[in-house]
């Protein structure tokens, strides 16, 4: 599943769809990431996370990759690093694809307002 897909608000505001900014590869290896104070995760029943932004009044339908890189992530900042290598763990996939997915994840976030990046 490409983290693209991830992404997909749950209310009627955004007419057009959101242009994807491409990420410099593995420049944000060492970055501090973490949930905006605003960014509240509910499980679904199905098993997958929904991601609400409470300054905004946006809900997003995270898919499965999307769901993990959150659950990884938990309450403090974390180095996309060690949010790498915890999925390398949990998932059969190559790091280099596991690497790309968290890259996109923290842009497409971080430009939605969901995550900080330092």
């Amino acid at each position: 599943m490409w983290i693209a897909d991830a992404v997909r608000p749950r209310t009627a505001c955004r007419a057009e769809p959101i242009e994807r900014n491409p990420l410099p590869s593995r420049q944000i290896a060492h970055t501090n990431v973490a949930l905006q104070p605003h960014a509240v995760c509910r499980k679904t029943t199905s098993g997958l996370t929904m991601l609400f932004d409470r300054a905004k009044g946006v809900m997003y339908e995270l898919n499965e990759t999307a769901s993990a890189i959150v659950e990884v992530l938990g309450p403090e900042p974390m180095e996309v690093d060690a949010i790498v290598e915890a999925l390398c763990a949990q998932f059969d996939a190559p790091a280099d694809e596991i690497t790309d997915h968290v890259e996109q994840f923290i842009v497409d976030f971080v430009e939605a307002g969901m995550l900080t990046a330092d």
